[in-house]
């Protein structure tokens, strides 16, 4: 265990903005319609992109006819992507699989002979507008030679598959083993060992504010500027660099305010330098907005789990064996395919089970690239694991909570190694489980479950539980655990902090401003946060992992402290007292004696008085520190695994659902989250954080789903076909706080950004599966659409894939 600060520990005094449900700074703007997003964005001389994207799964390039398109009034520009490869190398990836011993394919911007997906960019053209640009793409003609597609695993891992990537061997990117003890000896043992199969399907995170990057040539100084929706802009920026052949000093990404990413604005997307290509040659300003349909071919989460427990006749969980494929879609720059390996990672999550023999195999295939999506393959663990719990539960006839209670990590043996090299920093999951279902009302339900059958009424209870790994830093990439705030007083008191993290519409910047108030003892209404844009803000990293609160939020506190420490110095001349007799609060600086100074009266002095009082410090008023979660360790230990992970966020989520036998439909009747996160800054930013979380595992539980025919064309192209929740198919969602605060990380923060989705739609799947019990069926293949359910319970063969 590394040694922890107790400095980054300590809070500052009571009774100021942390831990109050404080309003986000940053809300009015959107409500008013006053936010300026990147599509909102537009300069003189504008031009617009469109892409051609290819309708085949498989196929090779014969010929690109740009002619058409190049005979549109208003057309400027169509290139195909032989003539783009001229100009821009390959996409970096984010985070490359040839580094941890995998296989890694170049990715272009654009197909040049042979293309390996549904939707991969073949040309492109640029109009005065959007309407003609589009049109003109229309008027492209690509000759294509179409060939077999790999579409699912089992084609994938076929000994006669054709190779989605030409040089590959195979079709796999990269098979991991997590393995730990003695699993074989304790499946010999064991009095019980059940088996149970696991489908995720292919589902989405889907914005309500689509992709967009608009590129902007600044001829005076030959640099770029680009505006988009960019969750990383200074590894971005990096990227560009990269494939323009350009220094990265003369490329600014800026990110606006943007509606939401969850994982799909993290960079590697073609379009990113494409649009910057297209304004350097114009030298024009050039945008690209998303369609639905294109931010559609992004998706992520299709893994195939074939799991065994092995359990004692008491119910100890003695080992674990899970054999899992990911279905990654092709290759991609993007950070998607990581998301297999962290589901193997955080195996088996929250319980002490030490033998396990755990395989990841990553496979490419000819279906769209994944992305990152929020909960980052940690999501699907939860999944697998808690519904092969809940198997476990009913073939042995356990009680669900009591079989996960008497196997979690106890509350006591913080900190805790994993069998797979995992740090785990705090936690009560015991208790956090027993909050859950007391807030739902467990027992009133089961009572009233017991009773439901006479009146024709299924009646299900469900339980899971998630751990959650947050701000995570891989060795000799871009994703760091740590991060970079400055904060800076003004000579009339106002604060300023510029954070290298990011906001995708989270509310973080209101979290950071509550701890900076606090330790500069000011009224939250003096501070702005300036975030998203790499010439103003210092070098960061922007969001992902739940970091931005973590480290961004510490760097931040670290930074006003000694910005606090020059202004106590300075009023401490002032006032002709020692510093340890200042008190600071409301912004005011009392001396001890009856005497007192404003914190803006300070502010000036200190930038006016550089001579006498404020000879004690070296101006400005501003300071810039980081902050580096001291427990991730990437040195690897006696068994070569390391800590990319500093906190452990985690959560019990319990539901009741209704099954309608007639219809299979699903009723989602009450639903209670136990949620730790460590120290909470704001309970309105981690209700808000986990109620989202919920209907993202509701959706894919239930009704999201990106589908394809036989020959990989995707058929889900619209809202009309990606169905996701309402608020009216929302249940009230009763959140209650359990915290164990992260002895390493600021005031015991753990992050709130990825939990949830994964522990509660195994909660939902579990709550279905036991109103199915009267029917001796239960499913284990998502997502649990009124149809599949019906034909479980109907009997229909291959309706019910995993039915026990």
């Amino acid at each position: 265990m590394a040694d922890r600060d107790p400095g980054m520990s300590a809070a500052p005094a009571t009774g100021g903005y942390v831990g109050r449900a404080v309003r986000t700074l940053e809300g009015r703007a959107p409500i008013a319609g006053a936010a300026r997003y990147s599509s909102d964005f537009s300069f003189p001389g504008q031009l617009h992109a469109a892409i051609v994207r290819s309708p085949h799964a498989r196929a090779r390039i014969l010929k690109v006819d740009l002619s058409g398109a190049r005979k549109v009034a208003g057309v400027v520009l169509a290139m195909d992507g032989r003539e783009v490869a001229a100009h821009l190398g390959p996409i970096p990836h984010y985070i490359d699989p040839a580094t941890f011993g995998g296989k890694s394919a170049e990715v272009r911007t654009m197909a040049v002979d042979h293309v390996w997906c549904y939707g991969q960019p073949v040309a492109v053209v640029v109009a005065a507008d959007r309407r003609t640009a589009r049109w003109a793409a229309s008027r492209v003609q690509v000759a294509y030679e179409v060939e077999p597609a790999v579409l699912t695993v089992e084609d994938a891992i076929a000994p006669d598959a054709p190779k989605v990537v030409p040089g590959f061997d195979d079709n796999v990117i990269m098979a991991v083993p997590f393995r730990n003890g003695d699993p074989d000896a304790a499946f010999a043992r064991a009095d019980h060992v059940v088996t149970t199969t696991v489908r995720i399907h292919r589902f989405s995170t889907q914005p309500i504010e689509t992709r967009c990057y608009n590129a902007v040539w600044e001829e005076e100084t030959e640099s770029l500027t680009l505006y988009g929706t960019a969750q990383n802009p200074h590894p971005l920026r990096h990227v560009l660099a990269k494939v323009l052949g350009m220094p990265e000093g003369r490329i600014r990404v800026h990110a606006p305010a943007i509606g939401g990413a969850f994982g799909m604005k993290m960079h590697g997307h073609p379009e990113e330098s494409l649009v910057c290509l297209l304004a350097k040659l114009l030298r024009r300003p050039v945008k690209w907005v998303e369609s639905r349909e294109e931010c559609l071919l992004i998706g992520a989460r299709e893994q195939v789990h074939h799991l065994e427990l092995a359990l004692s006749k008491e119910g100890d969980l003695l080992a674990l064996r899970d054999r899992f494929f990911a279905n990654t879609g092709a290759p991609s720059a993007c950070p998607g395919w990581g998301m297999a390996f962290l589901t193997g990672l955080t195996m088996p999550g929250p319980y002490r089970v030490r033998d396990i023999d755990v395989t990841m195999t990553a496979l490419v295939t000819n279906k769209p690239s994944w992305n990152a999506a929020r909960g980052y393959g940690k999501e699907a663990t939860a999944l697998a694991l808690e519904l092969a719990l809940d198997e476990a539960a009913r073939r042995l006839g356990f009680d669900p909570a009591e079989l996960r209670i008497r196997n979690f990590v106890p509350a006591d043996a913080f900190p805790y190694a994993s069998p797979t090299g995992l740090q785990y920093d705090s936690g009560d999951y015991a208790g956090a489980v027993r909050k859950a279902m007391a807030a739902i009302g467990w027992d009133e339900w089961r009572a009233r479950q017991a009773e439901g059958p006479r009146e024709g009424r299924y009646l299900g209870l469900g339980i899971a539980y998630e751990l959650t790994p947050e701000g995570g830093a891989l060795p000799g990439t871009m994703v760091a655990g740590y991060d970079s705030s400055t904060v800076r007083v003004a000579p009339d008191g106002s604060v300023r902090v510029l954070t290298g993290v990011t906001t995708p519409g989270t509310g973080n910047p209101t979290g950071i401003a509550q701890i900076v108030a606090d330790e500069l003892g000011c009224p939250i209404e003096w501070i702005s946060v300036v975030q998203g844009d790499t010439t103003t803000c210092p070098y960061g990293f922007g969001n992902y992992s739940g970091r931005s609160t973590i480290v961004g939020g510490g760097s931040a506190a670290l930074a006003a402290r000694a910005v606090r420490a020059q202004m106590e110095a300075v009023a401490a001349a002032m006032l002709g007292v020692g510093v340890q007799a200042l008190r600071l609060s409301d912004g005011v600086f009392d001396g001890g004696d009856g005497r007192s100074l404003a914190f803006a009266d300070v502010a000036w002095a200190a930038y006016t008085r550089a001579y006498d009082v404020a000879s004690c410090i070296t101006p400005p008023l501003e300071a810039q520190a980081t902050f580096r979660p001291p427990n991730i360790r990437h040195s690897p230990d006696a068994e070569g695994r390391i800590n990319p992970y500093p906190s452990y966020s985690n959560a019990a989520y319990a539901t009741v659902v209704e099954v309608d036998s007639a219809t299979g439909q699903v009723k989602l009747l009450a639903f209670a989250a136990a949620h730790d996160c460590g120290r909470v800054i704001n309970p309105l930013l981690v209700e808000g954080q986990a109620c989202g979380a919920i209907a993202f595992g509701l959706g894919g539980a239930l009704m999201e789903e990106i589908r394809f025919d036989a020959g990989g064309h995707q058929l889900t192209r619209s809202f009309m076909d990606y169905v996701m929740p309402r608020a009216e198919d929302m249940p009230g969602v009763t959140l209650v706080h359990h915290d164990s605060p992260n002895p390493d990380t600021y005031m015991g923060l753990k992050g709130a950004g990825e939990a949830g989705v994964g522990g509660s739609a195994a909660a939902v799947v579990n709550a279905v599966n036991d109103a199915l019990r009267p029917f001796g069926v239960a499913i284990h293949d998502l997502p649990l659409s009124p149809a599949r359910v019906w034909a479980a319970i109907h009997g229909r063969s291959g309706a019910a894939g995993g039915a026990a």
